[in-house]
């Protein structure tokens, strides 16, 4: 396996409470968060009311050239902590999903879920999103894309 940047993250989405109080309740710092009536303007300039749930982020872990694994028991921990407030969250009616990003450097980076972290999504009723990203292969100069 090839070694890859990584980011592990948790993610709210709430029908009614601010990020503010979502960030207290957890004692994480927002990454990211847009509130709940949040106002926003469209190209023209005109304001529009769109988020009808506030959206709120929290870093759990990163890794510049490593592995994914090293991370799980950090998150485990994290999640562990918190596992009455999120269980709260759920009951309130909020989405919390556990979203990881995965950078790889070369064509192919592979990883393994931790079975204790399983467990405890499944236990927290977390949401799972992976996404991944790599380098476009090279352009090969033999051909030509036009024709």
């Amino acid at each position: 396996m090839y070694s890859y940047d990584y980011r592990i993250s948790l993610g709210v989405q709430h029908p009614a409470v601010s990020s503010a109080d979502i960030s207290a309740r957890l004692g994480l710092e927002r990454s990211f968060f847009r509130d709940i009536g949040t106002d926003l303007l469209d190209g023209d300039g005109h304001l529009i009311r769109v988020h009808g749930f506030t959206r709120v982020s929290f870093e759990l872990a990163a890794g510049k050239d490593g592995w994914l694994m090293d991370a799980w028991p950090q998150v485990v921990e994290m999640l562990q902590a918190r596992v009455e407030v999120i269980h709260a969250l759920n009951q309130e009616g909020a989405d919390v999903r556990l979203r990881i990003a995965v950078f790889g450097k070369q064509a192919w980076a592979g990883y393994e879920l931790d079975d204790t972290l399983v467990r405890l999504m499944a236990d927290l009723r977390l949401g799972f999103h992976v996404e991944t990203y790599f380098p476009d292969p090279p352009a090969d100069p033999g051909t030509d894309d036009d024709a």
